[in-house]
């Protein structure tokens, strides 16, 4: 009897990690100012975008909001985190209270590294950064600074199945932006 009650609570956290990742603070910025800015610039859902349609308190607003809905996600039983940043990724990509049609998924996933691990937080936001200067692109630093981070979650968790489930992260946010690269 007990071991089904916690596959139930592991089952009840995943279905809230996916529900919180459907907050995005884009739509939430929309409804305060009761006006529509992810049909404008990039047409993203996203931080950069609002920062480019209504400014720098805008990016930090939707910023904050992505960022902080996965980095409390993070705070569940350690059996289910991996399974929970998934989650949260997905409904934020894909949520289902906005037809399918969310952000990339960036500031959720470094809110996500940074409740993980501190290290692996600031080793993404490094080698961001210096691919970013290198190749004048932040979304391509971003996105080529992925498989780095993979391997140093694996060296600090070194668990296949971690490293599945991670995988499985980092291939749903990078298959969302493939269109941002090309």
């Amino acid at each position: 009897k007990e071991r089904r009650e916690v596959m139930i609570t592991m089952v009840i956290y995943a279905i809230i990690a996916y529900l919180i990742g459907n907050i995005l603070g884009a739509k939430l910025l929309e409804k305060i100012n009761k006006e529509e800015f992810t049909n404008k610039g990039s047409g993203n859902a996203g931080a950069r975008n609002a920062g480019r349609v209504l400014g720098p308190r805008a990016f930090l607003f939707v910023l904050a909001i992505d960022f902080f809905k996965g980095y409390f996600v993070v705070d569940v039983d350690p059996k289910i985190i991996y399974i929970c940043i998934v989650l949260v990724l997905l409904g934020h990509v894909k949520p289902i209270i906005f037809k399918f049609k969310g952000g990339k998924g960036v500031a959720t996933f470094f809110g996500c590294l940074a409740a993980l691990s501190i290290n692996l937080f600031l080793i993404m936001i490094l080698c961001t950064l210096v691919i970013a200067i290198i190749v004048k692109s932040l979304t391509i630093g971003f996105y080529s600074s992925l498989p780095f981070v993979t391997y140093i979650n694996y060296v600090e968790n070194s668990s296949f199945i971690i490293l599945g489930i991670f995988l499985l992260a980092v291939l749903l946010i990078s298959v969302v932006a493939v269109k941002d690269i090309e």
